[in-house]
Parts: C-alpha cells; structure tokens; sequence
C-alpha cells in the first residue's frame, strides 16, 4: 500500500506539471476560438452582402429580358428600352450602397450603359469603364453561378462579377475595403483584415506591412505574436484573413500559470488525503464497480443490498445506485418514443423547407410587375399564385393525390409561364385512375421545382413531361411517376456520389428538393430505393419515384 500511494503520489505530481506546462495551449485555443468567432461573423456579413448585390444584378437581368430581345443576332434597344434599362442602372446602384458601379454591354454593337455611386471620382469612374469593357467580355458567368470573383484593378481589389444573357453582358464591381471589420473589442490591440484571391492579397484595414504565411490546409493558427484565422468565402472566390494581437490574454496566461502551480502543489496533497480515507473502503468500491459492471451489461433489475454497506455514506450511495438503475429502466422507454417524435418532425421540417423561398420569390415577382403596365398579367399571376398558396398552405395535410399534386404544380407553371413568356412548356400523362393514387404531399411538386433552378434558361425554352403508370417489379408493385426535363441532367460525379453516399453534403446542398424527396419516402416506407435519378439519352434529367401499394395508409397519416 505504501508503495501504491508513493506511485500515485509521483504520478499526481507529474501530471499537475503537465497540467501548468499544457495551460499555454489553453490559452492558445482560447484566443483562436475567440478570434474564430469574430472572423466567422465577419465572412458571413461579407457573404450576405455579395449575395444581396447578386439579387439586384438578377433582378436586373430578369428586366433586361422584359425589356429588350437578347438573342444574338436579333434586333438592338431602340432609344425608350436603352433609357429604361439606364433608369433600373441607376436605381440598383442607389439602392446599394456596397455597389461601386453596374454595367451593361452590348457585344454586338458599341452600347454600354454605366452607372456608379458618389463615392467614386471621376478619374477612378473613367478608368473602370475603360478596364471593364476590355475585360468583361472574355471573364463572364451564367445567371445561377452566385460565386464573385476578386479582382486587381489599378492596383485595388475590387469584388467583380459579370453574367451573360445571350448578346448582352450585365457586371459590377463592389471595392474590398468596404468590407471593414466592425469590433468593440477594447482588449484587442492590433487588427488586421486582408481578403486572399488566388493571385493577390489585399490588406483593407489595420497595418499593410503585417504580412502572414497561409496556407490552404490551416484555419486557425498562431504565427509569431498574431492569432491568425481563415475563412473560405461562400460566395467569393477569395479567402478572409483575421489577425489579431491580444496583450491582455497574455497577461492573463501568466496569471493563470502561476496560480496553477500553486493549485497543481494543493491538489497533490488533497489527492494523497483522498487516497487515503479511500483505502478503507476499497471493498466497497469494489462492490460499486461490480454493480456497474452489471448495469451496463443490460441487468437493469440489479440491484445493491444496502444493509451490507460498511458506512453511511455508502449505504446512501448504494441507495441512490438503486434509485438510478430504475430510472435508466424508465429512460430506456421514453428514449424510444422520443426518437419516433424526432423523426416526424425532421419529416414536417423538411416539408416547411419547401415554402418559405418560394412565396418570397412570388411576392418580389408580383412588385416587379407592377412595372410593366399590364395589369392583365399581374391578375392572371395572383389568381394562379392564390390558387398555389392555398395548397401549399394544407399544413394539416400529410397526404394528397397525384391529380392534386398535379393540379398545384400547373398553378406553378401559370406563374411562371406569365414571368418568363415563351419560355416553359409541360405535358402531363396521367390516367384518370391513377390520378386518385394518394401520395406524401409536395412530393412531385420537389421534382418540378428542382427542375426550374436547375434546368430554366432565360434564352432557350425548357421543356417538362410528368408521366404516372402502374408498374411492377421483383420486389415492388404500385405506381411509377416519371418526370423529365430538357436541361443539362446531371453529371457522372453527381450520380456516382448518390449511389456511393446517402447523405452526401455537396448533393445535399446542391439539389436539397432531391434530398427532402429521397429522405421522406425513405421515412415514410421505409425503402431507401424508391427514388431514381438517371439522365435522358438526348438530353436532360430523367427521375423516377416509386409508389409502393398499400391497402392502408393510415398508420403512415400520423408521420
């Protein structure tokens, strides 16, 4: 025993003294986690605003399309479209005081409308009409692509983006150091902001000559006295980097240290205290340890003799090891209906996440049109729109049938149909005894949408079929739903991660419709195999969705 307690004496000693020499990373941490914290904040409010300047350039484009015909070759603004697009010019950039300038050109003829705000000069106007009408036309994106580029422009960083609508080209260019950290953190002496693009580096606030290695495979690092963070931005093709120098928290590690050396020299003569009292009751413990050894086995029924307790405080502890064993018998149960609760209401989540964007993107639609003056329009896309709304308002509802759905999805179509003219076409083959199959609610309409964010092109027409059938299969019998489109489909990569992962974060994030589609009928059937994406042989996606027969659904109802 004497041996025993020199051994864990020794051991105690040495690990307090790991203990103080191991504060340092603490401190360390701490710092990175604090900085971490201000600089997330900060590359998410960058993030918002470029997304926010993207809106105002769809909104812009979507104008554009209304106004003028943007087919090459076709016919160039007459003088009343070249002034409305400069007035939409003009009202973006007032309406966004991020925006340095927007542009618009005309590749096929010598038109380029250009508006900036107040805070440019004159000689800093000329010189980005001149650079960006050379650069433009050979650095261009599509209309879904939200990812900024950052650019050098006389030796300025400057956020760019420009998207091609057919013959036209419509940018803007917003400057770095509008994107300034805002801190009210006192303790912090140095502050240095810097946005990393692939080929440059711009430093926007704090001390330019504060210059700091970073590489792609660290975030949060400390290099020389600086606590340094990286940030990838979500909607830039750039980094953030936030340096910082704390006096404060070093003073405060040198503190702490001391205090714990104190506290390692007490420690070390309360554990050898403790180890003592313990020696005379180690039967005890043992009996204690054999009791847990039997619980965690699954013998929920153990239970301790509390008569044979060598002390009071054992005999409570014993009584309250017997008190726990019947309520983890307890737990055990309500841990089963808890996790049934859980998995109902990620199904209606996933459900609510198909509303919100779309009613937003509706009622911007409907200001929009104010402008246009026809008022025949705007009825026809509130009556569709009301229609649309009241469906997708069936809260209650868990379940609807293919011809409802159907229904739903054609009052969509209408909206769209008057918001993009000429542009949509949809065919439907659903016989009349199959149109009454009931199926989980939004379920086809998750199919139609995610075929309008990934196939819609504003230039040429997208094209959608919705067949149902009754099919059979080893293994199934019920009603195939097939629905088709004509744009691009989906790529190998994509496919070959759906087969290889379910729950794959890149497809997730890029066809989260497809992703709510495949986890609610895994839910509610119970089949992980009922949803089917594949692509055309001419061209396009092609999706199935497997309805399995059922001579009840109500046990699913309650989901």
């Amino acid at each position: 025993m004497t041996i025993l307690l020199i051994s864990v004496l020794i051991t105690s000693v040495l690990s307090f003294t790991a203990i103080s020499l191991a504060y340092s990373s603490v401190y360390r941490e701490t710092v990175l986690n604090n900085n971490g914290s201000i600089a997330e904040r900060w590359t998410e409010g960058i993030d918002t605003r470029l997304n926010s300047m993207y809106e105002h350039l769809y909104d812009l484009l979507v104008t554009l399309y209304r106004t003028a015909e943007v087919r090459p070759g076709s016919m160039g603004m007459d003088y009343q479209d070249i002034t409305k697009i400069q007035d939409a010019i003009n009202s973006k950039i007032m309406a966004s005081s991020d925006l340095n300038c927007i542009y618009l050109i005309d590749t096929e003829s010598d038109l380029y409308l250009y508006s900036s705000n107040m805070t440019v000069t004159q000689p800093d106007m000329y010189n980005l009409k001149l650079f960006l009408r050379d650069y433009s036309p050979n650095n261009t994106c599509g209309i879904n692509d939200r990812k900024w580029q950052v650019i050098d422009i006389l030796e300025r960083g400057y956020y760019y983006k420009a998207i091609s609508l057919g013959k036209y080209i419509v940018g803007a260019v917003s400057n770095c150091n509008y994107y300034q950290i805002e801190t009210s953190n006192s303790s912090v002496e140095r502050i240095v902001c810097q946005i990393l693009s692939p080929d440059h580096s711009y430093t926007i606030q704090g001390n330019k000559n504060t210059t700091v290695e970073v590489s792609n495979d660290r975030k949060s690092f400390f290099y020389s006295d600086y606590a340094v963070t990286v940030n990838e931005q979500k909607y830039a093709d750039a980094r953030t980097v936030y340096i910082t120098q704390n006096p404060e928290f070093l003073f405060r590690w040198r503190i702490s240290a001391a205090f714990m050396i104190v506290d390692s020299a007490i420690c070390v003569l309360l554990v050898f205290i403790l180890i003592r009292d313990a020696n005379k009751n180690v039967k005890e413990l043992y009996k204690l340890v054999d009791s847990n050894h039997e619980l965690s086995a699954g013998n929920l029924d153990y239970k301790i003799d509390v008569s044979t307790a060598g002390s009071r405080e054992f005999e409570e502890l014993y009584a309250s090891f017997n008190d726990m064993s019947d309520k983890i018998g307890q737990l055990t149960i309500e841990s089963y209906d808890l996790k049934l609760k859980r998995e109902q209401n990620r199904l209606k989540m996933l459900r609510a996440q198909v509303k919100p964007h779309t009613f937003l993107n509706a009622i911007t639609t409907i200001s929009n049109m104010t402008y246009t003056g026809k008022p025949e329009d705007i009825r026809a896309y509130i009556a569709s729109f009301a229609k649309f709304t009241r469906y997708m308002l069936r809260t209650r509802d868990d379940w609807t049938t293919i011809g409802d759905e159907i229904t739903n999805i054609d009052s969509y179509v209408k909206m769209q149909k008057i918001r993009f003219p000429d542009s949509i076409e949809i065919t439907y083959d659903v016989p009349e005894d199959i149109a009454t199959v009931q199926i989980p609610y939004l379920i086809l309409f998750s199919l139609v949408e995610n075929s309008f964010k990934h196939a819609m092109s504003l230039v040429d027409t997208m094209y959608i079929s919705i067949r149902a059938e009754k099919y059979e299969e080893e293994g199934f019998r019920g009603v195939r739903i097939i629905e088709e489109d004509n744009g691009s489909g989906f790529t190998e990569e994509r496919l070959k991660q759906l087969e290889e992962s379910e729950n794959d974060d890149n497809f997730t994030k890029e066809h989260l419709g497809l992703t709510n589609v495949r986890y609610s009928l895994n839910l509610i059937y119970g089949r992980n195999d009922l949803l089917r994406l594949s692509n055309r042989e001419d061209k396009g996606a092609h999706i199935e969705i497997l309805i399995p027969e059922q001579e009840n659904t109500d046990e699913t109802t309650s989901m």
